[in-house]
């Protein structure tokens, strides 16, 4: 046998070719390139995530005449830790690409990949909704046909009376990220504008949490802020800041961005709804505007929840790459306000609290 020194070693080995997704922030495709570069720590894992990379690896025979464990498509979830420097960590890859060999060598082949993954502590299991979007995705980039589900959202929203129809608790989560998927077809695009402007609460959310993997059409980036501005539920505020996540931030959505945020002395619940949503979806944005940072950080530190809110937020941001120089320039100025000063303080005198 081969010496095994990397992911695409151990699938190499198994005659499967391997198609890698990050499901951490975002669905996002990694390329060949960057799969080769974070396998063998050539570069840095390119979308960290809670300190780990979130992969679902689509496995596929090669074509070839070499035998390989599977006849049809496998998908493992992977959840990899990084090092400080945000590559994978090579002692954590090799221990489970040995787990999986010992498995496979004990088992053989036959046994398959999927049962390789029994009990392995490195496996994790998407939620629902990421797990439909990941289908609709892989739908989409194999150009197989839509499910069932999506003809019947497709009907529901071609109704010209979707507000009053209680259809919508019939349809599914994945034709819903099946219509999401297909936002840049203009047919479709027309839908799902309709639905953001008429559907019920339950299905916009839904269907913004969906298109929080996919780069939205102009036209429908700026419905969205439009909506945004207008919308008095928090939980439908932060859902169309998931759906936006992937836009740029400009002045059109700068500002109502700020007209959101509000008062950096006050903090309620609904505020953290929003915050939330840009921490876990937007950090981006937060590091190419320090002011956007700033109101986030001082409407935590005013909040009465013994700064809670306040530690969780800054252990995510002080993870990820693009925000963690950013916020610890903030937070070691000296401009900001007692509060907020009094806050950076406890962190160092406090254990962690979990936010719920």
């Amino acid at each position: 046998m081969n010496k095994i020194e990397s992911l695409s070693d151990l699938f190499d080995m198994v005659g499967c070719d391997v198609t890698y997704y990050d499901l951490g922030r975002n669905i996002t495709k990694i390329t060949p390139q960057q799969a080769t570069q974070f396998d063998r720590k050539q570069q840095v894992y390119p979308f960290p995530f809670r300190q780990h990379a979130w992969l679902a690896c689509l496995l596929k025979a090669k074509d070839s005449n070499k035998k390989s464990v599977i006849d049809e498509s496998v998908i493992w979830f992977l959840k990899l830790p990084l090092d400080e420097a945000g590559c994978l960590n090579l002692g954590t890859r090799d221990h489970f690409i040995k787990s999986i060999v010992d498995k496979i060598l004990h088992k053989g082949e036959e046994a398959g990949l999927s049962e390789a993954l029994e009990d392995n502590p490195y496996v994790f299991k998407p939620d629902q909704e990421r797990m439909a979007s990941l289908h609709a995705i892989l739908g989409k980039d194999l150009k197989t046909d839509p499910s069932h589900y999506f003809h019947a959202v497709v009907e529901y929203l071609s109704s010209d009376q979707i507000e009053e129809n209680d259809q919508w608790q019939t349809l599914g989560l994945q034709g819903i990220a099946e219509l999401a998927a297909r936002v840049n077809e203009t047919q479709y695009e027309a839908l799902i504008d309709k639905a953001i402007k008429r559907a019920v609460p339950q299905v916009v959310s839904a269907l913004c949490h969906a298109l929080e993997h996919q780069a939205l059409p102009a036209t429908l980036q700026t419905e969205i802020i439009a909506q945004l501005q207008t919308e008095q539920d928090p939980l439908i505020q932060a859902s169309y800041l998931r759906a936006l996540s992937r836009s740029s931030l400009d002045d059109a959505l700068l500002l109502p961005l700020f007209g959101l945020l509000g008062s950096l002395s006050e903090c309620n619940d609904g505020d953290i709804h929003t915050i939330a949503a840009l921490a876990a979806k937007c950090p981006n944005w937060l590091s190419q505007n320090p002011q956007l940072l700033r109101i986030i950080m001082e409407k935590l530190a005013h909040r009465e929840d013994g700064y809670i809110a306040f530690k969780q937020v800054t252990a995510e941001l002080s993870q990820h790459p693009e925000t963690k120089q950013p916020l610890w320039t903030l937070l070691r100025g000296n401009h900001i306000s007692p509060k907020l000063a009094q806050a950076v303080s406890y962190l160092f005198t406090e254990t962690p609290k979990s936010l719920h």
